[in-house]
């Protein structure tokens, strides 16, 4: 596994602390990279996706360190880090694949399918804005009806009033789709 040269931000006046953070981000990409990698691979992820996550655990390294959080042990923090982010790829999995399920009966993916799972979120895209944004919140950021309507300044039963409409708008789409393409 390779780090992509300036994929960390230029400490600030390259001072010493940043060099200092550098040598902790790099010594544990170093010592622990093919770990790293394997972690998530051995959690369910593509090799793409788990060489992604182990970037991404290690810039999240870098940015806490930059930010002045004392870490201890940074091997086992970029392990959980990792951990968490690839849990939070196994979630977005699952909220896609219950929408889809929602809007129709449900495949395992295949190639073909990746471009269904496109247009039904370039047809959430063209929903009216409450709608597509409570669609957003409840299937990529996997968040509970509360916090929707925290988020959008509505009510709990208002946000699952959106997501459902939002959801009939889109069965009603997709079906009139497949009676022309038949």
């Amino acid at each position: 596994m390779t780090v992509i040269e300036g994929a960390f931000p230029p400490a600030s006046a390259h001072t010493q602390a940043g060099d200092i953070d550098r040598a902790i981000v790099a010594d544990v990409h170093q010592r622990r990279g093919p770990e790293l990698f394997g972690f998530a691979r051995h959690l369910g992820l593509t090799d793409e996706e788990a060489h992604d996550a182990a970037q991404e655990a290690l810039l999240r390294l870098w940015t806490a360190i930059e930010g002045g959080k004392a870490i201890e042990q940074p091997d086992a923090w970029t392990f959980r880090t990792l951990y968490r982010i690839c849990m939070d790829q196994h979630r977005w999995r699952r909220r896609v694949r219950a929408l889809a399920e929602r809007l129709g009966p449900w495949r395992e993916p295949q190639e073909a399918d990746r471009t269904d799972l496109i247009a039904v979120w370039d047809a959430v895209e063209r929903l009216p804005a409450r709608q597509r944004l409570a669609v957003y919140l409840r299937y990529r950021a996997d968040l509970p009806f509360e916090e929707i309507g925290a988020i959008l300044g509505i009510q709990a039963v208002s946000a699952r009033s959106h997501v459902s409409r939002a959801l009939e708008t889109l069965r009603e789409s997709f079906a009139g789709e497949r009676e022309t393409n038949q």
